[in-house]
């Protein structure tokens, strides 16, 4: 049996990681590194590109460190994982940042998208994306008029911060990018599966910026790290990646991921079905056989939690006792971090209706608004086979109480896993050879007759609508 190891890396909004995995999926050892966000002004979000790369490098040492020495031997394969849509431009030459890290959160490109509203058909048909300023189209767009670049001095590259960190990361330094994070970027053909002319037109950007396209699975170069020598064998986005945490992705599961933002994926069986009602076409694996996804976004999950615990203070944090208790807690329209699929509205209002002073209901109406946009998903997927099952992931996911209302709303067993670094094991089983995959979930959540949660879906929903339209 071979003993093989692999390093995954992961850039997330707040820290960097690095977990390495047996064939088995076990992590060995890990490392974490926290990051900032700097929220400069309404719309803005930026991260220091030196301090993103150095905590990676960080976190990167320190699992490989805590790792007994005869395994450090087996190590053979490295893999990164990052946020899809952060961006930023750097010098082509010698990889210099010119800008900062805009962030997925940052949304200052949102006028061009506003003025490219009238094109939102073809934009999703070339793109499988519905036009939003938070992916890195716009923020390009923003960095060019905005950024003064010497060009005589510069040769500047722009895109996905993957491109960067692989150029920073590997001793070969080139100016590569993965096809599922650079189909994130609404200036990638789904049909080409390369950077489309008529799209960099739209946005006015040189063809001469982005970096070239590689399969998610391909020797993007060495790892350059002190003692360290690993070929960088896979590349990809963190969503994408934690689609394959638990085998093979199966069309007849939705699958869950609830982070600081979530994420809703049903597998395509072909390029060509396009789901309705706004959600996204997405491509999962960029390989000879791709892999194509019907995806939900919600913007505001655990970052919505937060936001409330900073308002509401209480004496605890207990939301699974809070919910057994609260029979009838206010509606919360959440739209922290603006609103995602299927109403894509990038206002930020969030707000209670039929509001109380009660902090623990508060954060109940603040889970259970959660819940509602994912079951508001689920009806938007409704063009798609059904779904058989659920597989719930991400820090949330340990909510209980969230759990088991996802199941009575949509009338499915909900699986959670123990494993919560679903993204770093996806990533794990693309490059480790003949893995072994068993691994159980811990806990199904069966749906239950629930008429009072079912009743207030659609109180919430009416008060939804007309809070969408109050602010047109």
């Amino acid at each position: 049996m071979r003993s093989d190891l692999c390093l995954v890396m992961d850039q997330g909004s707040h820290s960097s990681r690095a977990m390495v995995f047996d064939r088995s999926g076990n992590c060995l050892s890990q490392g974490q590194v926290q990051v900032k966000t700097r929220f400069t002004q309404p719309n803005r979000a930026e991260q220091q590109p030196d301090d993103i790369v150095i905590s990676l490098k960080r976190a990167a040492l320190e699992a490989v460190s805590k790792l007994k020495r005869e395994d450090r031997s087996k190590l053979r394969t490295a893999a990164l994982i990052t946020q899809r849509s952060s961006m930023l431009c750097w010098d082509a030459d010698n990889g210099k940042p010119l800008t900062p890290i805009i962030s997925w959160q940052d949304r200052r490109g949102f006028h061009y998208i506003d003025d490219l509203m009238p094109l939102a058909s073809m934009l999703r048909q070339l793109t499988g994306l519905y036009p939003n300023a938070h992916l890195p189209a716009s923020k390009l767009r923003w960095c060019m008029e905005h950024m003064t670049f010497n060009t005589a001095k510069h040769r500047v590259r722009g895109g996905p911060v993957a491109a960067w960190l692989i150029k920073q990361l590997v001793h070969e330094q080139p100016d590569l990018i993965d096809g599922v994070t650079a189909a994130r970027t609404m200036l990638f053909s789904l049909k080409d599966r390369d950077w489309h002319p008529e799209l960099l037109d739209l946005f006015k950007l040189p063809d001469s910026l982005l970096p070239k396209v590689r399969p998610s699975k391909y020797n993007f170069g060495t790892l350059k790290l002190p003692g360290l020598s690993l070929p960088l064998n896979f590349v990809s986005g963190d969503q994408a990646a934690a689609l394959f945490a638990f085998g093979e992705p199966s069309q007849d599961n939705l699958y869950i991921n609830l982070g600081s933002g979530g994420f809703m994926n049903r597998v395509l069986s072909e390029r060509g079905l396009h789901p309705q009602e706004r959600i996204l076409h997405h491509l999962i694996l960029s390989d000879k056989q791709p892999l194509y996804s019907a995806e939900a976004t919600i913007n505001g999950a655990a970052n919505a939690l937060d936001w409330a615990f900073n308002i509401c203070r209480p004496d605890t944090h207990d939301i699974d006792s809070w919910a057994e208790k609260c029979t009838d807690p206010p509606l919360f329209m959440n739209m922290v971090g603006g609103v995602g699929s299927p109403y894509w509205q990038s206002l930020e209002r969030p707000c209670w209706i039929n509001d109380c002073n009660d902090p623990e209901a508060r954060l109940v109406a603040v889970m259970e608004s959660i819940v509602f946009l994912i079951y508001r998903n689920i009806k938007a997927m409704s063009s798609l086979p059904p779904a058989k099952q659920i597989i719930i992931g991400g820090g949330i996911s340990r909510l209980n109480s969230l759990c088991q209302r996802v199941a009575d709303l949509s009338g499915l067993p909900v699986q959670r896993y123990e494993q919560q670094e679903i993204t770093s094991l996806g990533a794990a089983w693309q490059v480790l050879p003949n893995s072994v995959r068993d691994i159980q979930p811990e806990k199904t959540f069966h749906p239950e007759a629930n008429e009072r949660l079912e009743q207030r879906y659609q109180s919430w929903l009416e008060a939804f609508h007309d809070h969408l339209s109050s602010l047109e």
